[in-house]
């Protein structure tokens, strides 16, 4: 069975804190290993902090979700074309953000609707990203 918490926090810095307690208490939990809880603060951190200074909303929409072995994180809703290409995949290397995205979760997605997107970053228990 799928658990799933939801969380609509100010945009700002600060928040981000809270934000980090909730990942941190699931992913521990559920017995991920420390190095896949550093991925994820780094990775979650990271595109949170870009997000704020590329897209500027008010407020930030997160679901952290956990089924079969593997932690779904997404965030937005997001219009910025500027994030939205710092955190695209692309077949040739990607750089910064991208990069940092792709080394420590094992898949970035994008959920797009209504002129926004979600960024939603995967991390499996135990994967070498």
């Amino acid at each position: 069975m799928a658990e799933r918490i939801s969380l609509e926090i100010p945009a700002t810095l600060d928040a981000l804190s809270t934000l980090r307690m909730v990942v941190g208490g699931l992913v521990m939990r559920l017995e991920f290993s420390l190095d896949d809880l550093e991925d994820l603060y780094l990775a979650t951190g990271e595109l949170l902090r870009r997000a704020l200074a590329d897209d500027a909303p008010a407020r930030l929409t997160v679901d952290v979700e956990v089924q079969d072995g593997q932690l779904l994180f997404a965030a937005g809703s997001f219009s910025s074309a500027r994030l939205r290409s710092e955190v695209t995949v692309h077949k040739e290397a990607c750089l910064d953000l991208c990069q940092l995205l792709t080394s420590t979760v094992d898949e970035v997605r994008l959920e797009d609707g209504d002129g926004v997107y979600r960024v939603v970053l995967i991390k499996r228990r135990g994967s070498a990203a």
